[in-house]
C-alpha cells in the first residue's frame, strides 16, 4: 500500500530526547575504571529497564527512550483526534530517572576500592540531579516525515506503523464465514513491532473449542495481531525525489497460555502483556494500551523474575506493584481477562505462548491447543475489513502481473528434479498391463531404473569433477546401520543384489569404543555456574575431540585409498542429542564435526535408531525389526544431505534450466551463476560474521572462493577448509578477526568478485541485507551503499566501488573488465517484502481463495526503469492439510466434516523479491530478456535432496550458506 499525502492530518507526533547519555557514559567509564585497571570490566547501562518502568507508569507514550544514533535516546508519543496526546511532562519523567540513577549506582556496594567507587556514584548522582534546561517534548511535522522517511534518522519507520495502529485503537470490524458473524475489537500493544519498539494491534482473546483428531477435547485462546510493517521500494519516489513509504500489513496468530507453564524454551525470556485499567503512580495518566514485559529465563535462578529488576525499580517509584511472576505462570487464566469481561477492573497479564512451551493438564503436560495462522480467506476478509477503517490512509497497490509458468511435468529439466521425482517409479495403466507380459513390465522398469541410476551417478560425478568419493558409515547399533546403509542404497535405486557404482565406495566402520558416544562430562557444574561450567565443557571438548581423531585415524582413514585421493564423507551415528538432564553443550556434535574436517572428512550425523515397539508376543518369532516413517525420513534426509547438498550435485545440467528460462543458447551453455553468502551469529560475547562466493557452473559443478583467496575450490574440498579455519579460529583467538568481516571487508569481496568473473557469461545474486548497511562500528563507516533503495535507482548502470580498497572508482557499464557480467540481482525477503494475499475484488463466488500450488513468478509494473520480480515457492507437502476443500474456506472457529480451523497450521509461502541491475546492453532491450536474467535464480530454488517445497534462497545461495552454518558449531554457535 501507498499513504495517502493527506493521511497524517490531525496526527500529533511528540519525541522527548534523553538528555543525560553523556553524564550516563561518563559514569560507564569513571566506574570501569576503578573497577578493573586494566579496562577489561564492561559495565552496561540499563535503558532498558528504566523503559520498561517508565512504560509501567504511562501506557500512554509510544515507546521510552529508544536507542535511534550514537548518544540519541529518544521518546515518542503519537496521538489522533480520538486517541489525544497524553503524556508525562519532563519534570515527571526526571523524577524517575533520577530514582533509576540511584537504584542504579546500588550494585556496585561493595565492589572495587569503596572510597573510588562512591566517589564516582557520588558525582553521577549529583549530574543527574540537575534538570536540563528547555528540556520539553518537540512537536514534529508529519508531513515532513511522509515526504522524507529518513527525516529525524528515519523516524518514520516507526511512526507510521505506531500511527496506524493508533487509528484502529478501539476500533471494531466484522468479519462473516457463511452465516457466522464475528466482531474483533482491536487495542494497541507496546512491544516489538516494526524493527523498532513500537505499536502493533490486537483483537480480544478467542476461546476455541473442538475436537481433535484422536477424539481429544481441546481448548485455547488466541487473539488477531496485525503489525504495520514500513519499508521503502527502490525507484517508488515521490514528487520530491524521496522514496515513499511502502506499507505491508502482516496477520498473525498470536496465543495466549491458560493453564500453569511448566516448560519453557531454555534460556529464553518469558513474554507478557500487561494492561492497566488504574493508575500505577499517582500523575500517571494510563489508557488500554497493553505493553510488554519480560519474565527472565536464564537458568542462574531457580525462580523466574521480572526481568532486569524491574519490581524493585517500581517500588522505588513508590508504584503500584506488579503481579508475582509465580502466580502468573501458576494460573494464566486468573490474572487475564481471557473472556472478555466487562467488568475486569484490575490489571491484565497475557502470558504469551511461544512453540516449545508445555502446560500442565488434567497431570499431563500438553503443548498449546490452537495451531497457529489463518486461512487465505479469512486474512483476505480481516485485511479488506481493515481497510475499510482506513479508508483514504491507505491506498491498495495495483495487482501484480504473472510471469510464464514454471516448466512441469515431463518438461521439468533434470535440473530441477528432486529425489522424490527420480524414484518414482514407473507406472502403468490398466490398458498397458492387459497388452504388457509380465516381462515386458520386468524389462521396462529395469531399464527406467537403469536410466535413473545413471542421471544420480553422473550428477554425483559432474559435482565433483570425476573424484571418486570414499563414504564410511559409522555405527554403534546395528538399527542404525542397518537403516543407514538401506536407504544410501535407496538413494542409488539399487536393487539388493547391486553394488554401488564404481567410483563410490562405502565402509561401514564399528564404533567399538562407547564412551566415544557419551555426552561431555559437566564434572557436576551446572549452568548457573557459568565460568566454571564453561571452562569444563571446554576441557571436555578437546579431550573427546581428540578421542575421535584417534579413532577416525585408527578405524577410517586406514582404509582409504590415498593413491586416488577420492574425496571422504562420514554418515556418524551420535547418540539421541535430547536427554533429560542433559545441557545442549554437553553434546559431542561440535567434537565430532571438528574432529572430522581436522582429518580431511566431511561429516553428517545421525541420531541412534530405534525400532518401532512390537505387539507380538513371541519374540523368538524370527520377524525384521520396523522403524517409523519419522525414523526412516530422517536417515533418508541425512543421506541425501551427504551424497548430494555436500557435494553440490544437480541431477541434470544447469544450462537447461537457463535455456528453459529465456536465455540464448548460446549463452546458456556457458552461464555461471555466482552468489555471494554469508551469515552472522552470536558466539558468548562475540559477533561472527562470515562470507563466501559460490559458483554454479553451467556444467553442473560447483566452486567456491573464500575472502582474500585468489582461487576458487570444489564445493566438496570448501567444507573440510572452512571448517579448518573455523577451528584454528577456535583454537587461538589471534585468528578472530578472520571470521569477524566488517562492512568494508564485505564489500571489497564483493567487488574483488564482481570485478574478476572470467570468460564465461555470468549473473551475480546478491542479498541486500546487511552487505547495503551495518549499524553502529561493525562497519566502520562503510559497506556497499548502492544497494540501498535511496540510491539503486540512480546508479542502476554503474558500480560504485570509489570507497573500495583496491578500486577506487566507479565503473561503468561497458568496462571492459565487466563484459561477460551480464548482471546483479538483489534479493530481499522477509518484513522487507509483501507477503501475498489474493485481491479480493478479484474473488469469484464459487472459487474460494487457495495457496499456489506451484513455483510462481511475479512481477510489478508500477515503475517501469526497473523490473521488481517476485518469487513464490509451491506449497510445501507439509501443509497439505490446509488444501482440502474445506479448510481452504474454513476460518479459525469454523468446523466442517471434522475439519477445524483451529486444529490446522496455516502457513503460506514468503515472497522473495528480486531487483536486477547493472544489466548488460543486449539484456537490456527488452522487458522479456530482462525477466529472464530472473527467472534463473527463480528457476533455481529447489534442492535435489529436498522434496517438500521450495528452498528459501536460489540454490548456489543455499549451498554457500549451508556450507557456513553446518562449520559454525565449531565454533561454539548454536543453530
Amino acid at each position: 500500500m501507498n499513504l495517502a499525502e493527506d493521511a497524517l492530518a490531525g496526527l500529533k507526533i511528540e519525541l522527548l530526547s534523553f538528555p543525560f547519555t553523556e553524564i550516563l557514559d561518563d559514569f560507564r567509564n569513571g566506574m570501569e575504571e576503578v573497577l578493573s585497571s586494566n579496562r577489561n570490566k564492561k559495565v552496561w547501562m540499563p535503558y532498558r529497564q528504566l523503559n520498561n518502568g517508565l512504560l509501567a507508569c504511562a501506557s500512554t507514550l509510544t515507546h521510552g527512550f529508544e536507542y535511534f544514533d550514537t548518544g540519541d535516546y529518544r521518546a515518542l508519543a503519537i496521538g489522533t483526534a480520538e486517541n489525544p496526546l497524553r503524556v508525562p511532562t519532563p519534570e515527571q519523567i526526571h523524577e524517575l530517572a533520577m530514582i533509576w540513577a540511584q537504584e542504579l549506582t546500588k550494585q556496585f556496594d561493595g565492589k572495587g576500592k569503596a572510597d573510588q567507587v562512591n566517589s564516582v556514584c557520588d558525582r553521577f548522582r549529583e549530574k543527574m540531579a540537575i534538570i536540563p534546561t528547555n528540556w520539553n517534548w518537540q512537536s514534529i511535522s508529519p508531513e515532513k516525515l511522509i515526504q522524507n522517511l529518513n527525516a529525524e534518522k528515519g523516524l518514520g519507520f516507526q511512526a507510521i506503523p505506531s500511527f496506524l495502529a493508533t487509528l484502529l485503537h478501539g476500533k471494531t470490524c466484522v468479519i462473516r464465514s457463511g452465516k457466522r458473524e464475528q466482531q474483533i475489537h482491536w487495542r494497541k500493544v507496546q512491544g516489538d513491532g516494526s524493527g523498532r519498539t513500537g505499536l502493533f494491534i490486537v483483537s480480544q482473546p478467542f476461546l476455541a473449542l473442538y475436537t481433535d483428531e484422536y477424539g481429544k477435547e481441546r481448548e485455547g485462546y488466541f487473539v488477531y495481531r496485525l503489525d504495520f510493517r514500513v519499508q521503502t521500494q527502490a525507484g517508488r519516489f515521490n514528487q520530491n525525489g524521496k522514496l515513499k513509504p511502502w506499507i505491508f500489513l502482516d496477520l498473525s496468530c498470536q496465543r495466549y497460555a491458560h493453564e500453569p507453564l511448566i516448560e519453557t524454551n531454555y534460556g529464553r525470556d518469558i513474554s507478557v502483556l500487561m494492561g492497566m485499567n488504574e493508575e500505577r503512580l499517582s500523575g500517571y495518566d494510563v489508557d488500554s494500551t497493553l505493553i510488554r514485559l519480560t519474565i527472565d529465563n536464564s537458568a542462574r535462578e531457580d525462580n523466574k523474575s521480572w526481568k532486569l529488576q524491574l519490581p524493585n525499580l517500581l517500588a522505588a517509584f513508590k508504584a503500584r506493584a506488579l503481579e508475582t511472576t509465580e502466580n502468573i505462570l501458576g494460573n494464566p487464566a486468573a490474572y487475564g481477562n481471557l473472556d472478555n469481561n466487562s467488568d475486569w477492573n484490575k490489571d491484565e497479564y497475557y502470558l504469551v505462548h511461544a512453540e516449545g512451551y508445555k502446560y500442565e493438564h488434567e497431570k499431563h503436560k500438553r503443548g498449546h491447543s490452537i495451531k497457529p495462522g489463518f486461512s487465505l480467506q479469512e486474512s483476505g476478509d480481516i485485511i479488506a475489513q481493515v481497510l475499510n477503517i482506513l479508508n483514504g490512509i491507505l491506498i491498495p497497490d495495483d495487482p501484480m502481473q504473472s510471469d510464464i509458468p514454471v516448466p512441469s511435468g515431463q518438461k521439468t529439466p533434470l535440473a530441477m528434479r528432486d529425489y522424490e521425482n527420480i524414484s518414482k517409479p514407473l507406472t502403468f495403466t490398466k490398458q498397458q498391463k492387459e497388452k504388457l507380459s509380465e516381462e515386458d513390465i520386468k524389462q521396462r522398469l529395469d531399464k527406467r531404473r537403469k536410466e535413473r541410476q545413471t542421471i544420480i551417478t553422473d550428477a554425483i560425478g559432474r559435482a565433483l569433477q570425476g573424484k571418486p568419493i570414499h563414504l564410511s558409515i559409522l555405527w554403534r547399533e546395528r538399527d542404525t546401520y542397518d537403516v543407514t546403509i538401506q536407504n544410501l542404497r535407496d538413494a542409488f535405486l539399487l536393487n539388493e543384489e547391486e553394488d554401488f557404482p564404481e567410483h563410490i565406495k562405502v565402509s561401514p566402520v564399528w564404533i567399538n569404543d562407547p564412551n566415544l558416544l557419551k555426552p561431555l562430562d559437566t564434572a557436576g557444574y551446572a549452568p548457573k555456574d557459568r565460568q566454571e561450567f564453561d571452562k569444563q565443557i571446554r576441557k571436555q571438548h578437546q579431550m573427546k575431540l581428540d578421542a575421535w581423531r584417534d579413532f577416525l585415524r585408527q578405524k577410517v582413514i586406514v582404509s582409504i585409498d590415498s593413491r586416488i585421493k577420492p574425496y571422504c564423507f562420514a554418515i556418524i551415528e551420535i547418540g539421541q542429542t535430547k536427554k533429560k538432564g542433559v545441557h545442549p553443550k554437553q553434546s559431542i556434535y561440535r567434537a565430532v564435526r571438528e574432529a572430522c574436517v581436522l582429518e580431511n572428512i566431511g561429516s553428517q550425523m545421525v541420531q541412534t535408531v530405534k525400532p518401532k515397539s512390537s505387539d507380538k508376543e513371541d519374540e523368538s518369532a524370527d520377524t525384521s525389526p520396523s522403524y517409523s516413517k519419522k525414523t526412516e525420513g530422517r536417515i533418508l534426509n541425512a543421506v541425501l544431505d551427504v551424497t548430494l547438498r555436500q557435494v553440490g550435485a544437480l541431477y541434470g545440467i544447469p544450462s537447461e534450466v537457463y535455456e528453459r528460462a529465456g536465455i540464448p543458447k548460446e549463452i546458456a551453455q556457458n552461464l555461471d551463476v555466482i552468489a555471494l553468502c554469508r551469515r552472522k551469529a552470536t558466539q558468548g560475547q562475540d559477533n561472527i560474521h562470515y562470507a563466501l562466493a559460490v559458483r554454479l557452473r553451467a556444467t553442473g559443478a560447483v566452486d567456491v572462493l573464500f575472502p582474500n583467496c585468489q582461487d576458487w575450490i570444489p564445493y566438496a574440498q570448501a567444507g573440510i577448509e572452512l571448517g579448518q579455519i573455523f577451528s584454528r579460529v577456535r583454537r587461538d583467538r589471534n585468528y578472530l578477526k578472520i571470521v569477524q568481516l566488517k562492512g568494508i571487508e564485505l564489500v571489497k569481496f564483493a567487488a574483488d568478485v564482481l570485478t574478476q568473473v572470467g570468460e564465461q557469461p555470468t549473473i551475480v545474486l546478491i542479498e541486500a541485507d546487511v552487505w547495503r548497511n551495518e549499524r553502529g562500528e561493525e562497519n566502520g563507516g562503510q559497506a556497499w551503499f548502492q544497494l540501498k533503495n535511496e540510491y539503486l535507482f540512480a546508479n542502476r548502470d554503474v558500480l560504485d566501488f570509489q570507497h573500495v580498497p583496491g578500486h577506487t572508482c566507479i565503473y561503468p557499464r561497458d568496462h571492459n573488465q565487466l563484459r561477460n557480467l551480464l548482471g546483479i540481482i538483489r534479493f530481499r525477503t522477509g518484513d522487507e517484502t509483501t507477503q501475498y494475499i489474493t485481491n479480493r475484488q478479484t474473488w469469484d463466488e464459487n472459487s474460494p481463495a487457495r495457496d499456489l500450488m506451484h513455483l510462481s513468478g511475479f512481477y510489478d509494473t508500477s515503475i517501469p526503469e526497473l523490473l521488481h520480480y517476485f518469487s513464490i515457492g509451491r506449497l510445501p507437502k507439509t501443509q497439505k492439510a490446509q488444501d482440502t476443500s474445506t479448510a481452504r474456506e474454513l476460518y479459525m472457529l469454523d468446523s466442517q466434516d471434522d475439519e477445524y480451523g483451529v486444529n490446522i497450521a496455516f502457513k503460506h509461502q514468503q515472497m522473495l523479491e528480486m531487483l536486477p541491475f547493472f544489466i548488460r546492453s543486449d539484456f537490456q532491450k527488452t522487458e522479456e530478456s530482462i525477466k529472464s536474467l530472473c527467472r534463473v535464480p527463480h528457476y533455481l530454488r529447489i534442492s535435489p535432496g529436498w522434496s517438500m517445497g521450495n528452498i528459501h534462497s536460489p540454490y548456489p545461495m543455499h549451498l554457500g550458506k549451508q556450507l557456513i552454518k553446518d562449520r559454525l558449531c565449531i565454533l561454539g554457535v548454536e543453530v
